[in-house]
C-alpha cells in the first residue's frame, strides 16, 4: 500500500515508526492546536489570493473548508499516525472537504518546516501571555504581603543561621524583587519570538512572489523571521522560555525550603491554614505542607526538562531535524503548563502566610541576630575600628554561648571584660545602653538606604515595583490587543474574500 503523504515512499510507514515518532504528537492536538492552525491557513489562503497566486475561487473554497474544519472541531480530524503530524491531517481533512484537486494549492510557497516553526512561535505567544499573566497576579501578592507584614520583626538568616533582623514583609519584598527579574525574562523571550516564520518555505525561502509581511501581520507578529534557515531550524526561544521557567521555578523552590523549615513545630515561624495542607493516614497530628515539597519537585522536573532539551538539540545538525525542532522540546510544553498550575498556588502562599509575631520579636532579642548593631555602635561611640569592633563583641559573645546564654546575657560588665581583652581599655558602659543598641526594632528602622529593610525603604521598594509591574501588564495588555487585532483583521478579510 502506498504512503499516505508521499509518492516518494513506496511503502506505508511501519506501525512501530508511527507509534513510537508520530502518535505521541498527534495526541496533543488540542482546541488550541487546531485554531492556530486554521489561523494560519486562512492567512496564507488570503495572502495568496491578493497575490495572485491562487484563483479567488480556489480561495473562497479553501476558507470554506478551513470554516467547517474549525467547526467540527479536532475529533473531525482523522488523527492516524500515518499521517506523520497535525499538518498532514489537517491537509487530509482539507482535502475529504475541498477536494484533491483544490486542497492542493494552499501549499504553494511554503513547507511544514516554515509551518511547524510558525505554529510552535504562535503557542509560544500565547504561553508567555498565560505566565505573564500568572506571574503579575502572584508578584502583586507578593507585594502586598510585603506591606502586610512590613513591622513583623523576625531574624534574618545566612547559612540557615540568625544573622541580622529583618522583617517578613522586607523578605517577600525580596521574593517579589526575584521574580520580577523571571517576569522580565519571559516577556524578553515574547518579543524575540514575535517574529513569522512563514515564507522560509524549508529553508531557502520560495520563488513564489509571496507577501511575508502580510502574513506575519495578519497573524499578530510583529516581524518576519529572517533568515530562512535560522528562522525554521532553530526553537532556541522554546528552550530560552523553558530557561526562564525553570529559573522562576528554582527560585520557589529555595523559597519553598524556607518556608518549609519556618512551618515546622520546631521553628514555629510562620504557619498555613489547613484548606492547603495535608495530612497522613496513620499520625493524627499531621499537618503536611505538599504545596511547599511540589514547588520544589517541580524545579527538579523543570530542570530535567531543559538539560534534556539541550542535550538533544547540542547533538543535531543546524538543520531541520526530530530531535531539535519537535522530540527535543517536547517536555518543554507540558513543563510550561505546569508552571501555570503553580502560579496561583505562590499567590495563595503570599496570601495565607501567617508569622508567628511575638515569637519571631523573641527570638530576635535572644538569637544574637543584633550583634553586629552592637559592633557598629562601638565604631560609634567609642572610636574603634570596625575589626576591632567585630573582635570585641565576638569574645563576649562566646563568653555568653560558653556559659549556656542567650543575647540577653550580653551585659555591660561581659562587654566591658571583652574589650580589656580585646584592645586595652574597659568601656564605660552600662546595661540599658547596650539594650538600646541591640533593640531589633531599631536596628531595622537604622538600615534604612536603599535596598535595606527599614519600613519606609520597603514601602519604597514596594510603590517602585508596583509601577514597573504596571507597566509590564500595559505591554502585555499591548500583545493581546494585537493580537485580538490581528485575528479581527483576518476575519474581516475573509468575509471579504467571500463577498
Amino acid at each position: 500500500m502506498k504512503n499516505s503523504v508521499s509518492a516518494r515512499l513506496s511503502e506505508r510507514t511501519a506501525p512501530e515508526v508511527a507509534a513510537a515518532i508520530y502518535a505521541p504528537s498527534l495526541q496533543n492536538f488540542s482546541v488550541a492546536a487546531l485554531e492556530r492552525m486554521c489561523a494560519l491557513n486562512e492567512a496564507h489562503v488570503v495572502m495568496l489570493e491578493r497575490r495572485k497566486l491562487i484563483a479567488t475561487d480556489i480561495a473562497r473554497t479553501l476558507l470554506s473548508a478551513i470554516a467547517r474544519i474549525r467547526e467540527e472541531g479536532p475529533g473531525a480530524i482523522d488523527l492516524d499516525p500515518q499521517f506523520e503530524e497535525s499538518y498532514f491531517a489537517f491537509e487530509n481533512r482539507l482535502s475529504q472537504i475541498a477536494g484533491k484537486s483544490v486542497a492542493g494549492w494552499i501549499h504553494i510557497g511554503r513547507s511544514r518546516n516554515d509551518i511547524g516553526s510558525t505554529l510552535d512561535r504562535m503557542q509560544l505567544r500565547d504561553t508567555c501571555l498565560t505566565l505573564l499573566e500568572g506571574m503579575h497576579d502572584a508578584i502583586a501578592a507578593g507585594l502586598d504581603a510585603a506591606l502586610r507584614h512590613i513591622d513583623v520583626i523576625m531574624p534574618g538568616y545566612t547559612h540557615l543561621q540568625p544573622a541580622q533582623p529583618i522583617t517578613l514583609g522586607y523578605y517577600f519584598a525580596n521574593v517579589a524583587s526575584a521574580l520580577e527579574r523571571d517576569l522580565a525574562r519571559i516577556a524578553a523571550v515574547y518579543d524575540r519570538a514575535d517574529c513569522c516564520a512563514l515564507g522560509s518555505a524549508a529553508f531557502a525561502g520560495t520563488s513564489f512572489d509571496i507577501d511575508r509581511h502580510e502574513t506575519a501581520e495578519l497573524l499578530g507578529f510583529q516581524f518576519i523571521a529572517v533568515p530562512g534557515l535560522d528562522a525554521v531550524a532553530s526553537r532556541d526561544f522554546v528552550t530560552e522560555l523553558l530557561w526562564a521557567v525553570t529559573s522562576a521555578q528554582t527560585l520557589l523552590s529555595r523559597v519553598s525550603q524556607d518556608l518549609y523549615a519556618f512551618s515546622t513545630y520546631e521553628f514555629g515561624a510562620i504557619s498555613f491554614p489547613d484548606s492547603i495542607a495535608g495530612t497522613s493516614s496513620i499520625m493524627p497530628q499531621k499537618k503536611n505542607m505538599l504545596p511547599l515539597e511540589y514547588f520544589r519537585a517541580e524545579a527538579g522536573r523543570s530542570i530535567g526538562a531543559l538539560a534534556g532539551a539541550l542535550s538533544a538539540v547540542q547533538g543535531s545538525n543546524f538543520s531541520i531535524g526530530l530531535d531539535s525542532v519537535r522530540e527535543g522540546i517536547a517536555d518543554a510544553w507540558p513543563a510550561f503548563e505546569r508552571f501555570g498550575v503553580a502560579l496561583p498556588l505562590l499567590r495563595l502562599l503570599f496570601e495565607k502566610a501567617s508569622p508567628a509575631t511575638e515569637r519571631l520579636a523573641e527570638r530576635c532579642v535572644a538569637n544574637f541576630s543584633t550583634a553586629t548593631d552592637l559592633a557598629d555602635a562601638l565604631v560609634r561611640h567609642h572610636g574603634l575600628s570596625f575589626r576591632e569592633a567585630h573582635h570585641v563583641v565576638g569574645h563576649a559573645v562566646q563568653a555568653v554561648i560558653a556559659k549556656g546564654g542567650d543575647a540577653t546575657g550580653l551585659t555591660a560588665s561581659v562587654v566591658n571584660d571583652a574589650a580589656e581583652a580585646e584592645v586595652g581599655p574597659r568601656f564605660d558602659l552600662d546595661d540599658d545602653t547596650i539594650r538600646t543598641w541591640m533593640e531589633p526594632r531599631a536596628a531595622v528602622q537604622a538600615r534604612r538606604t536603599p535596598g535595606g529593610p527599614a519600613p519606609e525603604e520597603v514601602e519604597r521598594i514596594v510603590k517602585a515595583m508596583r509601577a514597573r509591574l504596571e507597566a509590564a501588564a500595559e505591554r502585555r495588555r499591548g500583545h493581546s490587543e494585537r493580537l485580538a487585532h490581528a485575528r479581527e483583521e483576518l476575519s474581516r478579510r475573509v468575509t471579504q474574500l467571500h463577498a
